[in-house]
């Protein structure tokens, strides 16, 4: 049976808020797997690995927990049966960012981005 394309693909998002004030709240989506990566390569430039290394998870166990600083992210397959190896995973993920490489760089989009900072959250004084 073929592998399905990173756009035919269903995941689940639980998104659940660590801001003061608002801790706990919690909001629940269903979209594909391309609009997720999309805005991890927006957040993270097109040349991350920390995308690779999510969606590569995802697609091998089923399902990943993020944590970020507003917020804690879970995402999980909507259809068990889109898992698949962790070289098919690769295999897919590599195809896809090559066309969405491919495409930036049609429309003029700016380089990629080469260097990505991420900040330590900061310790509250006990």
């Amino acid at each position: 049976m073929p592998l399905k394309q990173i756009a035919e693909i269903r995941i689940k998002q639980t998104r659940t808020s660590t801001l003061p004030g608002t801790a706990g709240d919690v909001t629940h989506s269903v979209l594909f797997l391309s609009e997720k990566i999309d805005d991890y390569l927006f957040k993270l430039g097109c040349s991350s690995a920390h995308t690779l290394g999510v969606v590569t998870q995802l697609l091998n166990v089923g399902k990943i927990r993020l944590d970020f600083r507003e917020y804690n992210e879970r995402l999980q397959l909507m259809n068990a049966a889109d898992a698949m190896s962790r070289t098919e995973a690769i295999s897919l993920i590599e195809a896809y960012l090559t066309a969405v490489q491919t495409e930036s760089y049609k429309e003029g989009d700016l380089d990629l981005t080469q260097k990505v900072i991420i900040q330590a959250p900061k310790r509250s004084a006990m």
